[in-house]
């Protein structure tokens, strides 16, 4: 079984004691919350692992207890949208239901008879409507073979819907209650008892109320049929039976013995159809209704912005021992039923763990310089160890660029970008925006790089995928998201220039934003872009120029942090020569006073260790702490800010930190990264 690095916790503890059942064992386990189990939402964003910890939920558990897994994405796509018998909320739940009635050894297969009538009733069709006999019969035929109703490619599977239209009478055109009942009538009659068709009716009659009641089934397909509001209600119904049907099955005999609870695992659960779906389950809960399923449920985004007001946020360290602090708050809202955990990003020693599995191990530097470039990402994380194990000469020379990696035949990070954005129009526009400070400088890349017709669509499209997939509204960078960003960077630096007027090379696309920034009289953004295209002499000089000015010594230190935060330039000795620089080698020192020379070894220093593709080391945080210290000694007003800022800087960056008083000050000024 595959280690889940950082969330072991949720394999080892919070599952199992939810299940009733180890995870790596065949041993039972007291349930935690036997009562009123609570939902489990694992947060975080793109890459951060939630699919890895379901998948490995789910290859514990597929053999042992049922299990339904269902990518709520994938699973729920628009076309059936357009069908009045199905919808995204129908193929989920007709998902789970094949899933949670699969087979296991040593347990009695699981029946859901008010799920599966509700079902067929929904999948009725308009007399003469082709298209919704094929989503019937396609439904159909699952539902009979994978729940166990019916052998493969038997005729009952096989031909649903003719059977169903030769109980019609001959020339009826009516509408949609005839066929609902026939069919309703041939399931109940081929595969239920008449206690399971009994309860099912009544179950559904209970859910509408008087006046409704009387066709109940019937009136459960007409309301889905009409769509909007009523869809939703009917897919609630279904849910509802769904845990109606579990809690029969669960009860007696298998509470009393502790039977493992079933588990049903919903991933991309931030989607529309996931996030009713939940609700609805969720709802059924609040109202009252108990039921065994345990559920974990991933979703892209924060634990708050995606779970609901009353849901108990808890660190991955408090749901340890099957979260037995949690409580149902007493509000009556779905959200209280729910426990929402953001999933960290991987700490170094977990990095090292990745990595000790390779062989040879890695250098002592390479676990420090993954988690710097991929700031913990699990995506990133487990693509740069399977490069280091596919060729681990390569990864035991020592270097900055992580990034250079190689992973069946191609750059590490094209495999991670392909992950990170799969769609090639997307990410094409998004590494040419890669380097773009704001919307602004995206736009002028746009203009100057991409066909007219896309222009204005392409810089929208990209600013709402990075709020949707990463989670961030920040303005400043474009791509604020420091691994994407990181990403995209080195594959603008290392793809050849195409046939664009102009080309774009490496140092066009910084030439024209340097541009762009000086003539939007924004001249720190400008010197950004001159570092990134390697003029780092006329950038040391116009710093120092900025140092003996009036500007006070904490706006400096910001503008030195933007400035240096360029990325570097695609030279491969670009590392060599800048910590050369920044040491002082000689030859490297240019024309000046010990203020130019100072400021000079400074920005190298600082823009190495700003660099995502490597991690500081002591000589170089220790660099910058004396020039910064040398510094304080020689601003007319800033010499406490700026000695401060020296313990502060090299004990920051050390442990991959930017420092605090680089970042932007609240408010317009640091909004833009200029002074006014």
């Amino acid at each position: 079984m595959s280690r889940l690095y950082g969330r072991d916790v949720l394999l080892d503890d919070l599952v199992p004691r939810l299940v009733g059942l180890d995870a790596k064992q065949p041993e039972l386990m007291r349930q935690a919350h036997p009562d009123d189990p609570p939902a489990l939402l694992l947060t975080g964003p793109h890459g951060s692992g939630r699919t890895a910890v379901l998948n490995a939920l789910f290859d514990a558990y597929r053999a042992r207890l049922p299990v339904a897994r269902v990518n709520c994405a994938r699973d729920a796509g628009p076309a059936g949208a357009m069908v009045a018998n199905t919808s995204p909320g129908a193929d989920l739940l007709t998902e789970m239901a094949c899933g949670l009635c699969a087979p296991v050894t040593g347990r009695k297969r699981v029946q859901l008879p008010r799920l599966w009538t509700g079902l067929t009733a929904v999948s009725a069709w308009t007399r003469g409507d082709q298209r919704e006999q094929a989503v019937a019969q396609t439904r159909m035929r699952r539902l009979l073979t994978e729940c166990g109703l019916a052998p493969e490619n038997s005729p009952a599977a096989d031909n649903w819907t003719q059977d169903v239209n030769e109980t019609l009478p001959v020339g009826d055109q009516g509408d949609l209650t005839p066929i609902t009942e026939a069919s309703v009538r041939l399931f109940t009659g081929r595969h239920l008892n008449r206690r399971q068709a009994r309860e099912a009716r009544l179950f559904y009659a209970g859910r509408l109320g008087p006046g409704r009641d009387e066709q109940p089934l019937s009136e459960l397909c007409r309301s889905f049929h009409l769509g909007d509001d009523l869809r939703e209600e009917a897919e609630a119904s279904l849910a509802a039976a769904l845990l109606e049907d579990l809690r029969a099955h669960h009860s007696g005999w298998a509470r009393l013995n502790h039977v493992p609870r079933p588990l049903l695992l919903l991933d991309d659960a931030h989607t529309a159809p996931g996030a009713r779906l939940l609700e609805h389950l969720l709802t059924h809960r609040a109202g009252g209704a108990r039921d065994p399923l345990v559920v974990v449920a991933a979703a892209r985004g924060a634990a708050r912005h995606r779970a609901g007001p009353d849901a108990a946020v808890r660190t991955l360290a408090q749901v340890a021992g099957g979260a037995s602090g949690w409580q149902r708050r007493d509000t009556g809202t779905w959200s209280a039923g729910l426990i929402a955990v953001d999933l960290p990003p991987l700490e170094r020693n977990d990095i090292v763990a990745m990595l000790m599995t390779t062989d040879p191990p890695p250098r002592p530097e390479l676990p420090r310089a993954i988690r710097r470039f991929t700031q913990g990402s699990p995506l990133g994380c487990g693509l740069l160890r399977d490069a280091v194990a596919a060729d681990p000469g390569a990864a035991g020379v020592a270097g900055h660029d992580v990034g250079a990696l190689r992973l069946a035949g191609q750059p590490v990070t094209r495999h991670i970008a392909d992950r990170l954005v799969p769609d090639a129009q997307l990410r094409h526009n998004l590494v040419l925006f890669s380097v773009a400070q704001d919307d602004a400088a995206a736009h002028a890349l746009a203009d100057a790089y991409l066909d007219s017709d896309t222009q204005l669509a392409a810089v929208a499209t990209a600013r709402g995928h990075l709020h949707a997939e990463h989670g961030t509204g920040a303005r400043r960078p474009f791509v604020a998201d420091p691994f994407l960003r990181a990403v995209l960077v080195h594959e603008l630096r290392r793809r050849r220039p195409q046939a664009t007027q102009p080309p774009r090379t490496w140092s066009g696309v910084h030439r024209l934003l340097l541009a762009h920034h000086e003539a939007a009289g924004q001249p720190v953004a400008a010197l950004h872009h001159a570092l990134a295209d390697d003029d780092a002499a006329y950038v040391a000089q116009r710093l120092a120029t900025l140092f003996a000015s009036p500007m006070s010594a904490g706006q400096w230190l910001r503008h030195l942090w933007q400035v240096a935060s360029a990325p570097h330039p695609p030279r491969p000795d670009w590392a060599g020569t800048c910590r050369a620089v920044a040491t002082g080698a000689p030859g490297t020192e240019p024309a000046g006073d010990f203020v130019q020379r100072s400021v000079h070894r400074l920005l190298h220093a600082v823009w190495l260790a700003a660099d995502p593709l490597t991690a500081p080391d002591e000589t170089l945080c220790g660099r910058i702490k004396w020039e910064l210290q040398f510094l304080s000694a020689r601003h007319a007003t800033g010499a406490g800010t700026l000695f401060d800022a020296a313990q502060e800087w090299h004990d920051e960056l050390r442990e991959l930190r930017t420092p605090p008083s680089a970042l932007p000050v609240p408010g317009p000024e640091g909004s833009h990264g200029e002074s006014h």
